[in-house]
């Protein structure tokens, strides 16, 4: 320092009151618009306060406002980057073909289970003796020639029943 310098004064307990009378009330709106619960913005408008306290002791500052919106910005990246550390174990990475909502055990039983009632309610819809022909088929895995001879049909009458069925259970599920 030379010797006709001035040494600045250090900031006195008004000059921190009156920055807080003028900047208080804009920096707690500042934090509530961007916090979740009312104490928490106050305990960050307390925190930025004591930083400028700590930092006006040691050095005067002509214009305290955009210091101290400075230090509000830092305790908000700070406050998020602390959140992000403290909830990383249990994020879940959301991607093409994850779906975290239910196990794939579960997912499967309930495609199955959705694919049942649409094929039971399309069997519903058939025709008696294009069930009965339909069932004896797939159930009871009769050939086409134990049902033509169960049922006094033909072969030809069989298959044509069987086609039938498979295609209007087929367009049941495709207008699922």
């Amino acid at each position: 320092m030379q010797p006709n310098q001035r040494r600045p004064e250090r900031a006195s307990p008004e000059d921190l009151d009156a920055v807080y009378r003028r900047e208080g009330p804009k920096l707690t709106r500042y934090f509530r618009s961007r916090v979740r619960e009312n104490d928490e913005a106050a305990d960050l408008v307390q925190e930025a306060f004591a930083r400028l306290a700590g930092f006006m002791a040691r050095s005067p500052l002509s214009q305290p406002a955009p210091y101290l919106q400075r230090i509000a910005r830092n305790l908000l990246f700070d406050r998020s980057k602390s959140q992000e550390r403290r909830l990383a174990p249990f994020r879940v990475q959301f991607g093409e073909g994850v779906d975290p909502g239910v196990a794939p055990e579960q997912t499967l039983q309930i495609e199955a289970g959705d694919v049942m009632r649409v094929y039971r309610r399309a069997l519903g819809e058939l025709p008696d003796k294009t069930r009965d022909v339909f069932l004896l088929h797939r159930v009871e895995e009769l050939t086409y020639k134990d049902i033509a001879h169960r049922l006094g049909l033909s072969i030809p009458t069989v298959q044509y029943h069987v086609a039938r069925a498979l295609s209007h259970i087929d367009a049941a599920l495709e207008r699922e």
